[in-house]
């Protein structure tokens, strides 16, 4: 990587090592498996199992397709990972639906819709403060300053607890009972989906409309395993100064 970058260029050109693809893609999908079940209890074979499951079925896919050759997917892993957020969003929505309806009981559209509804305005939220701070370089500025990773955590613990009650109140008005807790743990899985399609669709479309100074910055990319080995034993091999010959002092004559 020898490329000079500014800082968002920097921010938005992290990709996941081709190593950690195929091993990332198994753990994503086993945790997307969770809400999938939840929609296949009775009754079984609902609208809701079958959409979650063709979701799912669909990052299953496309999943296996990146990980036949991780080492040409990089770029394209960065576009699953913000598109799997979508799906484990909709998931968990899906989920939720279920045991408000078929589980619950509950029999007034109003909830459905309205916990739909705060799904998108969370959507939206995320989106307009992700760009506000890429435009004013909060990232940056915060990453500088090493608190990038705290900030985070409080964006999403305040979404989580902003979501939990909300389905508090879903609980109190609708008689729901004891699903609200299972309700309320969806709910963190699906913001969490939120924020990786906030933060990773717009890094693909960023490194989509930058790829040659990608490139640049990162000459292996798209190259299989043995050529970038190859690769960095050449430049390592460049960069090591030669020792000195040694030179052999000659004996003065009279010498034993």
């Amino acid at each position: 990587m020898s490329a000079k970058i500014s800082e968002e260029e920097q921010f938005h050109f992290r990709l996941i090592p081709a190593e950690q693809i195929r091993g990332g893609i198994v753990c994503f999908l086993f945790i997307m498996l969770i809400p999938v079940l939840v929609t296949l209890a009775a009754p079984m074979m609902s609208v809701y199992f079958y959409a979650a499951a063709a979701v799912w079925a669909a990052m299953l896919l496309w999943g296996i397709g990146l990980s036949v050759n991780p080492y040409r997917s990089e770029v394209g892993f960065v576009l699953y990972l913000g598109i799997y957020g979508l799906a484990l969003a909709v998931a968990c929505q899906l989920a939720i639906l279920k045991m408000m309806y078929d589980m619950a009981g509950i029999e007034s559209i109003g909830y459905g819709l309205s916990s739909v509804a705060v799904m998108l305005l969370l959507l939206a939220a995320f989106y307009v403060l992700h760009v506000r701070a890429l435009r004013q370089g909060t990232y940056q500025s915060m990453e500088r300053k090493g608190g990038i990773g705290k900030a985070g955590k409080a964006a999403l613990l305040l979404a989580g607890i902003g979501y939990t009650g909300y389905y508090v109140v879903v609980a109190v008005t609708g008689d729901l009972g004891g699903f609200v807790m299972g309700m309320a743990a969806f709910s963190i899985l699906l913001i969490l989906g939120l924020y990786l399609a906030v933060v990773f669709i717009p890094r693909y479309r960023f490194i989509q409309n930058n790829m040659e100074k990608l490139k640049a910055h990162y000459p292996v990319l798209g190259l299989p395993k043995e050529q970038r080995n190859a690769a960095f034993l050449n430049k390592m091999n460049q960069g090591r100064t030669p020792a000195a010959p040694h030179r052999q002092s000659k004996k003065r004559r009279g010498s034993s």
